[in-house]
């Protein structure tokens, strides 16, 4: 009984040895692996979407140890009631081929397919399960004597990382300049892919933003802000460093430091600056975001989050919940709610100095899938929304009339959500006596197509439906009360008017700044009109322009010029034909705003238009 127990022991210390070893070995390469080939676009399109940054090199070993660990203990329990079973012959094959097929996913994912990246680890493993156990006992010794290397190099990565990312907030806080007595809090609030016509303070008829609907009325509310895109990356990128895409060319590659950003300019006023990011696809610091943040949350907010963005986690999740059980939700989506406690503690940290907050609520984005009672809120069917799912390549599918409505229902829920949470934070704010003097900023990154020209979500085109974003200015005793501009203004204006607004007079963003709007309404004779921009994007739905080639467009108080790389021009009347359905292209009439609008293009962008006409 004895020598059994030994033995019992002697099984259960080298199936946990293995199982760790592998583990840690396994996600050290991994963790490595991934982020270089990230930093080198290396990495196939879905892999590169994924949450990959620094945090990786300890995520990685820390997911493959939890679950080679788990599955080690499986195998130990099976050992102890079948006796008789070669557990640690089964132990090395399974170990080795986790770690094998680890790897060569990371360097074979979308080159050959997955049954053939399964093959391809089965044989690999069969050879080296071999090899492996001829040598068992001088491999066992070799684990054994790495082990602590190994994990001292997981911890090591992990107070490195995470400590060093609190260090460098600490320092950096510390030795911000002192900020003028009468500085306020900047917040800055954008809901993605909210588009300006479903809010109620724009018209609509459906009660979606009440909250927001007040703060109009207490503030400055622009009626034709135009987004510099019709997607994240490039609008978040003209919203913070003032400049169009042409400019900054963060569309197809990140942002990168050629152009000073708003967080970078208010800590030189003493600010504190913090990002809270729930599009933790493109609002991210790998997208290059992070510039000018002494904090930015993003990906890996909870176990969840975590767990998911390991390499195997891609697997559970792009395999198993989508392919197997058909699972259509985002697993680990941040909501609003969520932003809201990060901004709160993050918030509560420091009180001497003001603080710049740049959230992005993603509860507006598709699937259209807010939590109840807000989901049903504006809908007759039930369970709506959902049959709109980037998320599950599912950008165009074909909506009846009926399941078209049934999604706007869920994105008008979507929107009455994003109210209340904006109410809840900005409550919050006031019980703790920072509201008083904080200047707030509520808009978009772009709009959204539901069904106009037959296309769906954005990024598709440049209909005004994709660019036309709200845009309210709320800071009461500075800012007019109940004001509305109707000129057209883009969203790249936000930096500079920030600044204009706290008298900050020596600032690097171009203008002009909207607060000669804002307080003369006279000042439109001149006012520049905004233009708006977005690439090709190959692989979405065949029916969106932009499958075909980038779009340019620009847009005055009556008319949007519209040009396609490939497609040609269109022109529209958008405020007598705000579905824009009347194409007057072709109208001698108006040939003359066309060659304006061509003109000007020519002169912001360049003649030609297109780099390759």
């Amino acid at each position: 009984m004895k020598k059994l127990d030994e033995r019992s022991k002697g099984v259960e210390m080298g199936i946990a040895m293995l199982a760790v070893g592998f583990g840690l070995l396994a996600g050290l390469v991994e963790g490595i692996a991934l982020l270089a080939l990230h930093q080198a676009n290396l990495l196939t399109w879905r892999l590169q979407n994924r949450a990959i940054w620094y945090e990786t090199l300890w995520i990685a070993p820390l997911v493959d140890v939890i679950l080679f660990a788990l599955l080690g203990f499986g195998l130990t329990f099976v050992g102890l009631i079948l006796p008789r079973v070669p557990i640690r012959k089964i132990a090395w094959p399974l170990f080795i081929f986790l770690t094998v097929f680890d790897w060569i996913f990371i360097f074979l994912y979308g080159k050959i397919s997955f049954i053939a990246l399964f093959a391809l680890a089965v044989g690999l493993t069969v050879q080296l399960t071999y090899s492996a156990l001829r040598r068992e006992a001088v491999l066992l010794h070799v684990l054994r004597r790495s082990l602590p290397w190994l994990a001292g190099s997981a911890i090591a990565l992990f107070v490195l990382i995470q400590g060093g990312g609190w260090l460098n907030e600490t320092v950096r806080t510390a030795r911000l300049q002192n900020s003028h007595p009468a500085s306020p809090n900047v917040l800055v609030i954008v809901v993605d892919a909210l588009r300006a016509d479903h809010l109620s303070a724009y018209g609509y008829d459906r009660d979606t933003s009440p909250f927001v609907d007040g703060l109009a009325e207490e503030g400055v509310l622009f009626e034709n802000a135009i987004s510099t895109s019709s997607w994240t990356q490039p609008s978040h990128a003209s919203m913070l460093t003032g400049h169009y895409t042409y400019d900054h060319q963060a569309e197809l590659q990140p942002l990168d430091d050629r152009f000073p950003t708003l967080g970078e300019v208010l800590q030189t006023q003493g600010y504190r600056t913090g990002a809270f990011s729930a599009n933790t696809l493109f609002f991210t610091r790998r997208q290059g975001f992070g510039r000018g943040f002494l904090r930015f949350e993003d990906n890996f907010h909870s176990l969840q989050d975590i767990g998911l963005n390991s390499l195997y986690g891609f697997v559970f999740d792009y395999y198993g919940l989508r392919k197997v059980l058909n699972y259509e939700g985002v697993p680990n989506r941040k909501y609003a709610s969520d932003i809201n406690r990060s901004v709160l503690n993050w918030i509560n940290k420091e009180s001497d100095k003001p603080f710049f907050v740049f959230i992005n609520y993603f509860d507006v984005h598709d699937p259209y899938l807010p939590p109840e009672p807000y989901r049903s809120q504006f809908a007759v069917a039930e369970n709506p929304g959902g049959l709109i799912n980037g998320f599950v390549e599912r950008y165009a599918p074909a909506l009846t009339p009926d399941q078209l409505q049934s999604e706007i229902d869920a994105y008008d829920g979507s929107i009455r959500y994003v109210d209340d949470q904006i109410k809840a934070l900005l409550g919050e704010l006031q019980a703790r006596g920072e509201l008083e003097n904080t200047l707030v900023i509520v808009t978009s990154d772009h709009g959204e197509s539901l069904g106009e020209h037959g296309l769906l979500q954005h990024s598709a085109s440049l209909y005004i439906q994709e660019i036309h974003v709200p845009l309210i200015f709320w800071w009461p005793d500075h800012v007019p009360a109940d004001k509305s501009v109707s000129t057209p203004v883009t969203n790249s204006a936000i930096a500079a008017t920030i600044l204009s607004l706290i008298e900050v007079q020596d600032h690097p963003f171009p203008g002009p700044a909207l607060t000669a709007l804002i307080s003369d309404q006279n000042a439109t004779a001149d006012w520049p009109d905004p233009i708006s921009e977005v690439a090709q994007f190959e692989g979405a739905a065949e029916q969106n322009p932009t499958t075909h080639g980038e779009l340019k467009s620009v847009l005055d108080a009556e008319m949007q010029y519209i040009v396609h790389e490939k497609f040609g021009e269109e022109l529209y009347d958008w405020q007598a034909d705000p579905q824009e359905t009347d194409n007057m292209i072709d109208d001698p009439a108006v040939q003359s705003v066309v060659d304006r609008f061509k003109l000007y293009l020519n002169q912001l962008i360049g003649d030609p238009i297109f780099k390759n006409p």
